[in-house]
């Protein structure tokens, strides 16, 4: 023991400890920078590991299962990144692995020193190049910067799964009846109208499909032709266009309610068919 003090053979072995640590730190913000790169055009990336994240979470969808917390699923994913058998939290955190290890290296070197009665030039040498190494590895931190690069990584991935791909998805799979039905009542109609004009055709309900809107016709427009016979005299422009305009309402009201039944009905069975579809593909 004495003769490895002596030969400063441990001091040689945290110098090259050091030195791993400050490559593996390296290698860890290279990799994050290659995901930085890939995470903003994840739609069209090659990333094997991106494109199973997208893939899973949109299966998800397609079973009618939403993600409620992407965030958590995101964090979830990055644990489970690895490059060559090591964690990225593992890459991240060399510098605290390090620094440990040769803080209780040069305490031990220090006490054995002391207990071999070793010259106080050998101590100093000893002390100043651990003061050395922690300034190496605090440089190498604030150099690549591998924890802002970890943190911005999760935020890119939380951005473009959170605010851009979710609501995608969420439109095309859990509410697709329910959307195109609002698209055809409030912007096929008014891109129809002629500019300028504002007023609702009364006669036209939002929602009224052609096989309905016989079967329903006298019906809905019997208490509209009876109110205008008793009160049509005294009634203004103004207030029969804001009758015609409750009157629609309601029928609109009725129609999505009728929609609402079958859409509940339809994503049932849907829900079983995407099932059995990747029960058949998986097993």
């Amino acid at each position: 023991m004495k003769n490895l003090l002596e030969n400063y053979t441990l001091l040689f072995v945290m110098t090259i400890l050091t030195a791993f640590a400050i490559l593996l730190k390296c290698i860890g913000a290279i990799l994050y920078q290659v995901l930085l790169r890939d995470s903003e055009q994840i739609a069209n990336t090659k990333n094997k590991w991106m494109r199973t994240m997208h893939t899973k979470f949109e299966a998800c969808y397609k079973l009618r299962i939403p993600v409620h917390n992407p965030s958590c699923f995101v964090k979830n994913y990055m644990e489970h990144y690895h490059f060559l058998g090591l964690s990225m939290k593992a890459l991240e955190n060399t510098d605290i692995f390090c620094g440990l290890i040769i803080s209780g290296t040069t305490l031990l070197c220090i006490m054995g020193g002391l207990y071999y009665e070793l010259p106080a030039r050998w101590i100093f040498i000893h002390a100043m190049t651990y003061l050395f190494f922690l300034l190496f590895l605090a440089t190498a931190e604030l150099l690549f910067q591998v924890r802002h690069k970890r943190k911005v990584l999760h935020l890119q991935l939380l951005n473009y799964f959170e605010n851009t791909l979710q609501g995608k998805l969420e439109n095309e799979y859990l509410y697709p009846e329910e959307n195109e039905a609002y698209r055809q009542a409030y912007f096929e109609e008014d891109s129809a109208k002629p500019e300028g004009s504002h007023k609702k055709e009364p006669d036209k309900p939002a929602l009224e499909t052609a096989s309905t809107q016989d079967a329903k016709k006298d019906s809905a427009q019997r208490p509209e032709i009876e109110f205008q016979e008793e009160y049509g005299p005294v009634i203004s422009a103004d207030m029969q266009e804001l009758i015609d305009s409750l009157l629609e309402e309601s029928k609109v009201t009725k129609e999505l309610e009728q929609q609402k039944d079958k859409l509940m009905t339809a994503a049932t069975t849907e829900k079983f068919r995407l099932v059995e579809e990747i029960m058949k593909e998986y097993l």
